[in-house]
């Protein structure tokens, strides 16, 4: 009964530090100085073969660009999966329709982490006690929580130049749903685009 409770104490620890944490953030980020602008519209590839996963994330990445006042496109709107592997044609198509600049995220990198939580010390009150009033003392066992982390490379490209604008690498706490975490991600992902400079506040 008392290492069911220690049990069940540890998991709403972990789920509230989870909650309370952020999921993304940015571990390094290159600016190309020079690039003058300002960008007109960019379009949004997102390198999933989950066709949910990329359409989400398209389409949440085009909203909060357009938040900021900046014209967006996702591509799976223009172009299906099996089109973006073609380079000249995929950019011939994007620059079609107007767009001046194109972000690409990608998986790079996938990592799990185990972390012993130590034993700690339990008080008992004295009512568990049937020979004695006094508190007596137990040991928790160590737990053991497992972390899976994702690690992804945006870039940002001039259509024009084919050169490499901005580019940010970043780590995400996979402790949430597809969705809160995706969200979450282009909330960071956009937030630093903007600081940087590279699109308005």
């Amino acid at each position: 009964m008392k290492t069911a409770i220690c049990s069940l104490s540890v998991v709403i620890i972990v789920t509230m530090l989870a909650s309370c944490a952020p999921t993304t953030k940015v571990n390094s980020v290159w600016k190309d100085d020079h690039y003058q602008g300002p960008i007109r519209k960019i379009t949004v590839i997102g390198a999933s073969e989950k066709k949910a996963v990329r359409q989400l994330f398209e389409d949440e990445f085009v909203r909060e660009l357009k938040v900021h006042g900046t014209d967006a496109l996702a591509s799976h709107t223009v172009l299906p999966l099996d089109q973006l592997a073609d380079k000249e044609k995929a950019a011939a198509k994007i620059r079609s329709l107007g767009a001046d600049t194109v972000l690409i995220a990608r998986l790079v990198d996938k990592k799990t982490v185990q972390t012993s939580l130590p034993s700690q010390p339990y008080i008992i009150p004295y009512y568990y006690n049937y020979f004695s009033s006094y508190y007596g003392q137990i040991i928790t066992p160590v737990y053991i929580v497992q972390d899976d982390y994702a690690y992804v490379e945006t870039n940002l490209y001039d259509l024009k130049t084919e050169k490499l604008i901005w580019s940010a690498r970043s780590e995400t706490w996979m402790v949430e749903s597809d969705d809160t975490l995706i969200k979450a991600f282009i909330k960071v992902m956009v937030d630093r685009l903007s600081a940087d400079k590279i699109i308005p506040k």
